[in-house]
């Protein structure tokens, strides 16, 4: 039994366990398209609202016996990697939902703003972060859970019956919070102006002019959310004069990577499996969130160490575009770059993630503390 005042389960265990059956999430996508089945793909709006909803578990788990430094790398990793499974199939023309330039504009934002992020932080300089880039990801969310009932919920009046729904439950809720507890509840105003817009392109007529609507929402959002740290800390970036080629290659590797991935999944012929582009994609917004607790520490990864992953792997997304009759080959190897690469940057990082300094002084603490006897 856990010790009084300690949780059965903590906040770093929810967002692990968050992360096992995003696969699954994929898997259940794409074999619900090729076989048109529709248990299969209620299944995976399932799996991914309950996913979704673990983000909650372990916040509130966090607020309430305290944060962790890995619990800080982990939660924004998973919520990131979720999306990351969550876009990829939509995208892929196996199933076609979705243009994949629209996600690849998604995940050029992703890496982009978290590469500006590291450089600021090698620098001390602080942005603050707007309330839009802290509601982005459940935006991105509950994009895709709107865009999948879509083709599972064919019948127009229910479709118009559930967004009318959707918008109408978080104004009630703010109207409760108001008039009972005198609170006011932002978030409801922007899940529901998140929801209206669709319903009205929904009531226009062409499901798939709203599908393609929301995603293109999703992305607008995504980018405006990080409009602060672009122009504003890219104003402040320069004025100090010390831009640096470590900068640069993480800067130019999040403009190229995405592109390239998202071409390969759609470009690339079908017999070619897509699970590298999962991998490379979700093992790259894994490190860059590291990257970013690595600047702050001031112990970043050289130009050198960084370029050479992500020039490596961008070089083989590329010859898998250009020499497709081995496109497998080119993005295992790509995968393999990337997995060592990361991996490499975790182990470098993990006294920081890890916060061994606490370990090691909890260690000494119970050693002094320990009877002799119990040392033989």
């Amino acid at each position: 039994m856990p010790s009084p005042g300690r949780p059965w389960i903590t906040a770093n265990q929810v967002t692990l366990a968050r992360l096992v059956p995003m696969p699954i999430l994929a898997w259940l996508i794409y074999r619900g398209y090729a076989e048109h089945n529709d248990t299969l793909l209620w299944s995976a709006l399932i799996a991914g609202t309950l996913i979704g909803c673990t983000d909650w578990v372990d916040g509130m788990l966090a607020r309430k016996y305290g944060p962790t430094v890995l619990g800080g790398l982990l939660d924004p990793i998973a919520d990131k990697v979720f999306i990351a499974f969550a876009y990829v199939p939509f995208a892929d023309d196996t199933v076609g939902l979705i243009p994949a330039w629209a996600c690849a504009l998604m995940f050029t934002r992703e890496l982009f703003i978290t590469a500006l992020r590291s450089a600021y932080e090698q620098r001390n300089l602080t942005l603050k972060t707007s309330y839009l880039a802290k509601v982005k990801t459940w935006t991105q969310m509950q994009g895709i859970g709107v865009m999948l009932l879509f083709p599972l919920v064919g019948n127009p009046r229910n479709l118009t019956i559930f967004l009318s729904i959707l918008t109408a439950a978080p104004l009630l809720v703010m109207a409760y919070f108001w008039l009972v507890k005198k609170k006011f509840w932002r978030g409801a105003l922007v899940m529901s102006g998140s929801v209206a817009p669709i319903l009205a392109v929904h009531l226009y007529g062409d499901p798939l002019l709203t599908v393609r609507w929301i995603l293109l929402a999703v992305v607008g959002i995504t980018w405006i959310s990080g409009l602060d740290y672009i122009a504003i800390g890219w104003k402040q970036l320069r004025g100090r004069g010390d831009f640096g080629l470590a900068d640069g290659v993480r800067l130019v590797g999040a403009l190229a990577m995405p592109g390239l991935l998202f071409a390969d999944l759609v470009v690339v012929p079908t017999w070619v499996p897509a699970w590298p582009i999962f991998a490379i994609l979700s093992l790259e917004l894994a490190v860059g969130g590291l990257d970013n607790l690595m600047s702050h520490h001031k112990r970043a990864t050289k130009a050198l160490a960084w370029g050479s992953r992500v020039l490596g792997v961008c070089l083989l997304l590329l010859g898998a575009l250009l020499v497709q009759d081995h496109a497998d080959l080119f993005l295992y190897g790509a995968t393999a770059i990337s997995l060592v690469g990361v991996a490499a940057e975790f182990w470098h990082g993990r006294d920081y993630f890890l916060d061994k300094r606490i370990r090691d002084r909890a260690l000494r603490e119970a050693a002094v503390h320990t009877p002799e006897s119990q040392l033989t």
